[in-house]
């Protein structure tokens, strides 16, 4: 794999993981200055916020990303142009339309919320709107051109900003509003500020607009699946948490209890489960334009080189292999103590021990669907998530009777094993991978099982304060499981390390 990667793939990730520590921060602020009942409020207009970005430009960026890696290929300035312009246009069409909707019916926001501070922050958010999409469009036509260390410093600089404006909000008496309007309005402004650097990036960076004509229905027609695709997982995730305390409390479960067992599963296990997926985002970042310049639409035109392109396909499969399962034996080893420490429950680390299945087909199918969508294959892609995400709501109708809480991970397993199993079914349809991640997840499963007994057994020899425990035990199962890595040499560890056959 070529060094520009590697390297791009670390930037990526090292700023992924400081925006996301800020992020964090900010809101151990928050929940200070605001308080649980304001907090609450902020976070219903967010959750509505969220789901208007999901409509304005889910994605676009995606595809964007994908045909102007392709253009930049071809050296065809003229499309990169008119996809760019394609998208500005069809997310400020979109956010005219929300913004029109919002001021011409303002009693439908409260009858929506029960306060009326969530009502007011959505107001103010939609400036918010507005400049994020032009954020987004422009950041996934730097994504097609490779420019990720530009994505990550302008994501990093409106969460700076952000803070930044938080807090002189806060702490002076410039503005005379509520606190929750304070904390939307900092985020509008921080967006304007974001979406003011990209601007300049872009056209500094070689960036230019021509008309929208030749790519408009392209751009339109290819976003349209990946955006209903991220708006099936909100409304499953909407569906799962109405659905999964009613079933419990229908087989013993007080509507207390039936609350907290969902509340731990959702909000202490599975966070922790998904620490991976920051890593595999960053490969799929860095790896979704190499894969995209050499194939815009698989089905349509083929590729010029197959060999390359399956190369670079099955590295970031073993990748995501690796990336998932590397902690998995430290979970299964000192996950309890770990929540214990994190949470003060007991219970969410017998729940992450068990949760631990869900990881591998979880990466794997993650890298699996941006492969197909890099390669054009956006449609199946979508069904592939409507059947596996159809097979997870029936486990939490139907398991909870056997299984309780449990069934809320087993239907995570078959939700992500199903979507892996279909994507990479996909793909061999088309010649683009082959059987060999099988073997490598054999050896990760023996050197699992290696690591995780021995993980346990000293962690029982060990008697001492719950975070030396928690660091002696995490620093010989990592230790262990990285020395088996290299010497099975796991899905050749030497590629990873820049290895010639799978440069560009």
């Amino acid at each position: 794999m070529n060094k520009s990667i590697i390297k791009a793939m670390f930037c990526v990730t090292f700023f992924s993981i400081a925006t996301r520590a800020l992020g964090f921060l900010l809101k151990i602020y928050l929940s200070r200055e605001l308080g649980s009942v304001l907090l609450g409020s902020y976070q219903v207009a967010m959750s509505i916020f969220a789901v208007l970005m999901t409509f304005v430009s889910s994605g676009i960026p995606v595809v964007l990303s994908r045909n102007v890696s392709y253009f930049s290929y071809k050296n065809d300035k003229k499309s990169i142009g008119s996809i760019v312009s394609s998208g500005l246009i069809i997310t400020g069409i979109i956010c005219f339309v929300v913004s029109v909707v919002f001021f011409a019916f303002p009693d439908a926001l409260n009858f929506i919320f029960t306060s009326n501070a969530s009502t007011e922050m959505i107001y103010i958010l939609l400036p918010a709107l507005i400049f994020s999409s032009i954020y987004e469009v422009l950041r996934g036509a730097l994504w097609g051109q490779k420019r990720f260390f530009a994505i990550s410093i302008t994501e990093f600089l409106e969460q700076i900003t952000r803070i930044l404006i938080l807090f002189i909000l806060f702490n002076t008496s410039l503005i005379n509003i509520s606190p929750t309007n304070k904390t939307a309005l900092s985020l509008s402004l921080a967006c304007v500020v974001s979406s003011i650097v990209v601007i300049i990036i872009y056209f500094k960076c070689g960036g230019n607009l021509s008309s929208p004509k030749y790519q408009f229905k392209t751009l339109a027609k290819d976003s349209t699946p990946i955006t209903a695709v991220r708006t099936i997982s909100s409304i499953v995730s909407s569906i799962i948490a109405i659905i999964i305390p009613i079933r419990l409390q229908l087989f013993g479960y007080s509507p207390t209890e039936a609350l907290s067992e969902f509340g731990i599963v959702m909000g202490m296990t599975f966070p922790i489960i998904m620490i991976p997926s920051t890593l595999i985002s960053s490969l799929a970042v860095t790896m979704v334009p190499t894969i995209s310049e050499q194939s815009k639409d698989i089905d349509a035109e083929g590729v010029s080189d197959i060999t390359m392109l399956k190369s670079k396909i099955m590295f970031s499969i073993k990748s995501s292999v690796i990336f998932s399962s590397i902690l998995i034996p430290t979970f299964i080893a000192v996950g309890g103590p770990i929540c214990m420490f994190l949470f003060n429950n007991a219970k969410a680390g017998v729940y992450l021990t068990y949760a631990t299945i869900v990881m591998i087909p979880l990466g794997i199918s993650q890298i699996t669907s941006s492969i197909l969508n890099a390669v054009g294959l956006e449609i199946k892609s979508l069904k592939n998530h409507i059947i596996s995400s159809a097979l997870l709501i029936i486990s939490i109708i139907f398991l909870p009777k056997y299984f309780g809480t449990y069934a809320l991970i087993i239907g995570y397993f078959l939700m992500a094993i199903t979507s892996a199993v279909l994507n990479i079914l996909m793909l061999k349809k088309r010649n683009l991978v082959d059987l060999s991640f099988i073997k490598t997840i054999a050896y990760v499963t023996i050197i699992i099982a290696i690591s995780s007994l021995l993980g346990i057994f000293v962690h029982n020899l060990l008697n001492t304060s719950l975070i030396i425990e928690i660091i002696i035990s995490s620093i010989i199962t990592l230790g262990s499981t990285v020395i088996l890595f290299l010497s099975f040499n796991i899905a050749n560890f030497k590629v990873i390390l820049f290895r010639k056959r799978y440069s560009n």
